[in-house]
């Protein structure tokens, strides 16, 4: 049974994040030091990046290849089915971005990543009699799948202004999702103030692979669309500190079901099933400030979630980007996370809701997370190229006794992980 489709899916989200970051950086106009040190320390920031880019496209080739290993705690004992599979998901991730100037006015970046998945995950929680406490059930299998995502976005270079057009792809072998994004910024008050917006949409294709015989009320072949549109501002106080806010409203139907995982209803495992439609607005509130005395610039980030499903969440992430002789930077950061639960969340039911929805998965219930980083960033010169090397560690740990409120009843598969990567860039 493949049950690839329910990790690779939440990673997505976190990889488009990342992707979005990564197509904003730009050549750094010419600054104060501390503002530059501000600003090129914070490329996350789309804001305070796209100020400090003066709307210049890049000028030289470059390529990077980032390398990852995702690896999933196993499940303790105690929360685990009797002979049930403890082991979850391993992920190697391998990431190539090319970009290149096109004309005086405009460049064009290539994303290319390639994931290979295997390991169980958890399926639905029961009860167990014996122990008198809430298990997890995993899927029994050992999952081996691949992944392959692609791309591609062209940017435009006005005077005081950007406007960048973007499509990709990702397939793996039980799901199909193509995607189309436009976005720009506008530089006002001496580029001091930046206004940011932009409108994406995808369009996801599942095709369960589960045996009919094992799992004869499997779904078919399911679409689901979604359409998001952000809009933000950023402003820079002073040549040491600067502020962005961001609202990102995203309108998502279809089949929003996970199709490998079930909930125990009054004894029997049935089929997940949760509503078709999905209204999620998130508001993100960012800070840079930089400390020339230390070399150092503080991010602090707070991000506030919230959709239709009753789930609210509050994420809170400081970071120390500390340079040392201008060769090196250290980050130490550390996120905190919590969340409430859907409002048709339950471990197990005792009799079927009168909407019909059900669904145990970890990740709609509530409970807190913490996450532990370190990143080291180099730049050396060898020969005609300019080189950047990095590594980086995170450790995440969720659990419900971290969340805001009280949970009663802890759903046995909140995951823990560790997530080590390594990456080279080059110009030339």
């Amino acid at each position: 049974m493949s049950t690839s489709s329910k990790r690779s899916r939440q990673l997505r989200a976190r990889r488009a994040r990342l992707r979005r970051r990564a197509r904003r950086k730009a050549a750094v106009a010419k600054l104060s030091p501390a503002l530059h040190a501000l600003t090129t320390s914070a490329l996350a920031l789309p804001g305070i990046a796209g100020s400090a880019s003066a709307a210049t496209p890049i000028s030289e080739y470059t390529a990077e290849y980032g390398y990852s290993q995702y690896r999933e705690d196993a499940l303790p004992s105690s929360k685990v089915a009797p002979g049930q599979e403890r082991e979850r998901y391993e992920i190697d991730i391998h990431q190539l971005r090319l970009a290149a100037p096109l004309g005086q006015r405009m460049d064009v970046t290539l994303d290319l990543s390639h994931e290979t998945m295997s390991g169980a995950s958890p399926w639905y929680v029961d009860f167990d009699q014996q122990s008198g406490r809430v298990v997890q059930v995993m899927s029994g299998a050992t999952i081996d799948d691949r992944r392959t995502d692609a791309l591609l976005q062209g940017t435009y270079y006005f005077d005081r202004s950007t406007a960048a057009l973007s499509g990709g792809f990702s397939i793996e072998k039980d799901y199909r999702a193509f995607n189309v994004g436009i976005e720009g910024t506008r530089e006002f008050n001496e580029k001091n103030t930046t206004l940011s917006g932009g409108l994406g949409a995808s369009f996801d294709q599942i095709d369960p692979t589960q045996d009919p015989i094992l799992a004869p009320d499997r779904p078919g072949r399911e679409d689901k669309q979604s359409a998001s549109i952000f809009a933000g501002v950023s402003q820079v106080l002073s040549r040491s500190t600067a502020i962005q806010g961001t609202a990102t409203y995203q309108h998502a139907r279809g089949f929003l079901s996970d199709p490998y995982k079930r909930a125990v209803v009054a004894g029997t495992p049935l089929p997940d099933r949760r509503p078709d439609q999905r209204n999620q607005l998130a508001l993100l509130a960012r800070l840079r400030s930089h400390f020339e005395a230390l070399n150092g610039t503080l991010h602090a980030d707070y991000n506030y979630y919230l959709d239709d499903w009753s789930i609210e969440a509050h994420t809170f992430d400081l970071a120390w980007h500390q340079s040392i002789f201008d060769l090196l930077r250290v980050i130490p950061s550390i996120r905190y996370y919590s969340q409430s639960q859907a409002d048709f969340y339950a471990p197990f039911y005792f009799a079927p809701r009168g909407d019909g929805l059900r669904a145990s998965d970890y990740r709609l219930s509530p409970f807190g997370a913490l996450s532990y980083r370190i990143r080291g960033e180099a730049r050396i010169q060898l020969f005609e190229l300019d080189l950047g090397l990095n590594a980086g560690y995170e450790r995440y740990e969720s659990d419900a006794d971290l969340a805001f409120g009280r949970v009663t009843t802890e759903n046995p598969g909140l995951v823990s992980f560790d997530l080590f990567s390594i990456g080279i860039s080059g110009r030339f």
